[in-house]
């Protein structure tokens, strides 16, 4: 064991430091004292203590249990006590102080930190060290833990750039290393920056034309008061609060069941639109329903702490998962409103942090009384209670936003009727042709093979195509199709159609057609004899046709569809093929109904998500309170099958003094306490998060580490400013982001200049505007934003849009349902609205570094990998928004290659080209342009990519031409990042 100081053996004293060596070796460093020794002071919290935690903490910390040779080096106090006759430090004094003693001996057996560690003091840090002994020593508490007081502007008389107070803050730090900040950036890259900020979405044309044209001294700001008020910012904010809040689509662990928590995504998305005071959006997400006379959205706003995942295999032990879920709240309250890494401490106490075991199972009592099993059934949408029904909070606006769509169609349709020509033409669609729907699943019933049996034209009759489908029965056999999404929809006039050939060897004697429609399979028509006894005859359930058709021969069955119960607007997702007895082949089914215009499909959708929203009454689970309370056990090591005897009851950390209470502390005092003056973080902390959302790095660069482990901040004093500023506006969000964004910190050119490469490669400083690439989501719902694809519909469930098949087939079990895409506006929701599965996330979103979401992430990773590249070359969102874009630039562009493309490249840049840039567009137009003319087939397969449908009366191979370079521009560098 390696000792910092001497130890007794028995009545003797063992000296175990080389006092001659050690004198000798401390005189010369005095010598040699570098300038920095004398030039400034030494700042214990912001020098010291990063040191003294990195490399000393784990064996002379907080934890007492590890502590080796019962000394702290956590506490100025404990190193500068007497314990002997000598003191880990004297202040004024480095020669007799035994840490810098231990710290520079020249044997490696008593050096410190030990060898097997493998950590090792620079000279530098040494250096730091013995300054600071030699400047008195002087420590207080971790600076985090001490409230922030709001310190006063460092005013510059000649400064002419600042914008407010942030600026001063800012300039001051740069003056300090003798720098200077950079000029304004240019108004079509800070219309892009702010609109990406605050919105997620790119500013179009029309908004930047607005703001280029107004020389007004107000033209920022007011496009900064526009996108305040957008009702995307608040999808913009709550992507960021997602991630934090661990939210998913999915139970998570193994089987990674289906949940709807949605209602609590729209209630973030609302409570940031109405600019709700950060404080009672904590107070709320934390402990709404112990408020008084508490309205449901208070409640449905508790299921931040629900969002955790939650264990449905069978034969788990039901108190080891409840353990966990209590754990994660910890975990997660701990990270986003204190930036503590309290997990640390539930085995032992922490070992850099004054935060106990103790402490730890006091902060988990405050969670631990929730009347919940921490398991649910093998089932889609089950829950684990608490719940609460209860409609979304933004169910008014997307009732809204549906119904202006409605009239607005409503009229676009009203006047296509008045054009010639425009008289509805029959159209058939072939449901089911040598292959089954996509999505459905083929089985069979009664006699006969127990599936859809496709036979060839080599030996069998075939009508259309390559196969036909065959049954063979004794008795009633039949096979059929079931869940096929998306169904197949039913227009004005429909027909349901199929050919049919009777061996003449073996016929039936009877045979019946039934389709499955909400909800159920009674919808049928039969021929023959009447011998399948399903339905109500001479009803829609069971209507007859007619005789048997003609053996020997293909007939084609028609049914009209209003006499078996279905109308316009009905939707099959089913089709079974019955027969009594013989050998039938069944070929080419379908649907001949009155061709429907794009509005007219998008009207009935419309209408029929109104009766959706309307009707929405979703079971979320939300925080309660189990009456009489749980008692809190100490668990040892944190194990939840060795509880103690010890009781602990609800309770801060020691180092944040006690909760005042009449009563049992709850959830609700702690929401109070963590908004309230006596709290040193939570203020901090928030404006942290929101500085990093602006400059990609927060002036704390380690968001969910406030503590000895994370990083000094940047700017100590900003913070501070910033943290009072936000609690004395009333925790006003929307104003704090106005602040930093109005600030000309933020309105700098994010160029590279001068030495600042080298200088402050990282940007710390702050002396050039800010710069990084867009996040995972931003970057899909740009391309949607610019393509004029993008369905800017409000809240509500979770979408599918396109994901390679067969991927959640690799990773989840049997009994687990299968990914099934959506279709139609659903495929160009936002980004936020994705369904999250979390054993198997959106990939690329992956692919740009988005999480998983099982944990709390407060930081994503940022890197640089070519899975990014594939993505945007290859994705069908990506393709098909590419061609998109390229129909909406020739249709708004007359014909004029160069200008189209000078027009294709500022709709996605926002700037216009440069030269070299204009003529490389062209060269690559003219290339790509002869290859697919070349080439016909190629351009006609891109044409194919995705579901929206290609413009027609555009020429493909220049459509295909301009897709292509509209890809290539979705991927460069300037467009994927916030510059």
């Amino acid at each position: 064991m390696h000792s910092l100081f001497i130890t007794k053996a028995g009545p003797s004293e063992v000296i175990t430091l080389d006092w001659v060596k050690t004198l000798l070796l401390l005189a010369s460093m005095m010598l040699v004292t570098p300038a920095l020794w004398c030039q400034s002071s030494v700042d214990f919290n912001r020098d010291i203590r990063p040191i003294l935690s990195e490399h000393c903490f784990r064996c002379h910390g907080p934890d007492a249990k590890s502590r080796e040779a019962d000394l702290r080096l956590d506490s100025v106090k404990a190193m500068k006590a007497d314990l002997g006759g000598y003191s880990a430090v004297v202040p004024g004094n480095p020669k007799n102080s035994i840490l810098l003693a231990r710290i520079n001996h020249t044997s490696p057996d008593e050096r410190m930190p030990p060898v097997e560690t493998g950590k090792k003091l620079t000279s530098d840090q040494i250096n730091l060290i013995t300054s600071w002994v030699q400047q008195g020593a002087e420590g207080k508490k971790h600076w985090s833990f001490i409230r922030p007081v709001r310190p006063e502007l460092a005013v510059d008389p000649s400064d002419r750039w600042s914008k407010n107070e942030i600026d001063q803050f800012i300039l001051a730090k740069l003056q300090q290393y003798q720098k200077s900040p950079s000029a304004q950036a240019a108004a079509q890259t800070l219309i892009r920056r702010v609109t990406l900020d605050l919105t997620g979405l790119p500013p179009s044309i029309d908004e930047i034309n607005a703001f280029l044209s107004d020389t007004s001294k107000d033209a920022y700001e007011n496009v900064v008061d526009r996108l305040l008020d957008s009702p995307h910012y608040g999808e913009r904010m709550a992507m960021q609060w997602l991630d934090a809040s661990r939210y998913a689509d999915t139970h998570g662990y193994s089987l990674d069941r289906r949940r709807v928590m949605w209602p609590w995504r729209d209630w973030v998305i609302w409570a940031y639109n109405q600019n709700m005071p950060f404080d009672q959006f904590m107070v709320e997400q934390l402990a709404g329903d112990l408020l008084p006379d508490a309205k449901k959205s208070q409640i449905v706003a508790t299921g931040f702490n629900r969002n955790h995942p939650i264990q449905s295999e069978g034969g788990v032990i039901n108190e080891e998962y409840r353990v966990e879920t209590v754990v994660d709240r910890v975990e997660t309250t701990a990270s986003v409103f204190l930036g503590l890494t309290m997990g640390c401490c539930r085995c032992h106490d922490h070992k850099y942090e004054p935060i106990s075991q103790t402490d730890f199972f006091g902060f988990y009592a405050f969670f631990n009384n929730v009347p919940e099993s921490a398991h649910v059934g093998n089932g889609d949408r089950l829950t684990d209670g608490p719940v609460i029904k209860a409609p979304s909070v933004l169910q008014p606006q997307q009732l809204q936003g549906v119904r202006q769509r409605i009239v607005e169609l409503e009229k676009k349709i009203s006047a296509e009727s008045r054009l010639p020509n425009r008289k509805p033409v029959p159209l058939e669609r072939v449901w089911i042709d040598d292959k089954i729907p996509e999505s459905s699943t083929s089985i069979g019933n009664g006699s006969g093979v127990q599936r859809f049996e496709f036979v060839s034209k080599n030996q069998h009759p075939v009508f259309s195509g390559k196969m036909s489908s065959l049954r063979t029965s004794v008795g009633l056999g039949q096979h059929l199709v079931q869940n096929a999404n998306p169904p197949l929809r039913l227009n004005q006039s429909a027909k349901l159609f199929c050919y049919v050939y009777l061996d003449p060897k073996n016929p039936p004697d009877e045979i019946m057609m039934q389709w499955f429609s909400g909800g159920k399979w009674e919808h049928r028509a039969y021929w023959g004899k009447n011998q399948i006894d399903w339905g109500a005859d001479k009803t829609a359930s069971r209507r007859l046709m007619g005789p048997l058709p003609n053996v020997g021969q293909w007939t084609r069955l028609e049914v009209a569809a209003d006499q078996i119960g279905l109308g316009p607007g009905s939707e099959i997702t089913g089709w079974a093929f019955t027969q009594f007895g013989g050998t039938v082949y069944w070929d080419k089914a379908g649907v001949l109904d009155l061709q429907t215009s794009q509005s007219q499909k998008t009207l009935t959708s419309l209408n029929k998500q109104a009766d959706r929203i309307q009707a929405a009454m979703p079971t979320v689970m939300v925080m309660a309170e189990k009456k009489p309370p749980r008692k809190t056990l100490f668990l040892d090591r944190g194990q939840y099958d060795s509880p103690t005897d010890l009781e602990v009851k609800p309770g801060l950390p020691a180092a944040f003094g006690e909760l005042k209470t009449d009563d049992r502390a709850n959830r609700l005092d702690l929401a109070k306490w963590l908004s309230g003056p006596r709290n040193p973080l939570t203020a901090r902390v928030t404006v942290n998060r929101l500085w990093k959302l602006h400059f990609g790095t927060g002036i704390v660069k380690t968001l969910e580490d406030f503590g000895s482990q994370g990083e000094w901040p940047s700017h100590p004093k900003l913070l501070d400013w910033l943290a009072c500023e936000f609690v004395e506006s009333g925790w006003d969000v929307k104003s704090m982001h106005k602040k930093i964004v109005m600030s000309a910190t933020y309105q700098q050119d994010s160029r590279w200049s001068g030495d600042s490469s080298s200088f402050d490669p990282g940007n710390r400083l702050l002396g050039r505007g800010p710069r990084f690439r867009l996040e995972a989501e931003i970057i899909r719902d740009q391309a949607l934003s610019l393509s004029g694809l993008l369905v800017d519909q409000i809240g509500g469930p979770s979408v599918r849009p396109y994901q390679p098949a067969g991927l959640w087939g690799d990773v989840v079990y049997e009994n687990a349902p299968r990914f099934q895409q959506d279709h139609g506006d659903s495929l160009y929701r936002r980004s936020l609205y994705t369904y999250w599965k979390r054993s198997v996330p959106p990939p690329n979103f992956q692919a740009f570094d988005a999480p998983t979401r099982e944990a709390c992430t407060l930081t994503r990773s940022m890197t640089n990998t070519p899975m990014a590249a594939l993505v945007l070359m290859n994705d069908p969102t990506f393709v098909e928004a590419s061609r998109k874009l390229a129909e909406r630039v020739l249709n708004e562009i007359d014909e004029n290659t160069q200008k189209r493309l000078n027009h294709l490249f500022r709709i996605v840049t926002g700037r216009e080209p440069s030269l070299a840039e204009s003529k490389s567009m062209t060269k690559a137009y003219v290339d790509l342009h002869n290859e697919f003319k070349n080439n016909r087939s190629a351009a006609l397969e891109l044409m194919k990519v995705g579901e929206a449908a290609t413009d027609p009366r555009l020429e493909v191979t220049e459509l295909a031409a301009f897709t292509s370079i509209a890809n290539a521009l979705l991927q460069t560098d300037e467009t994927i990042t916030r510059n």
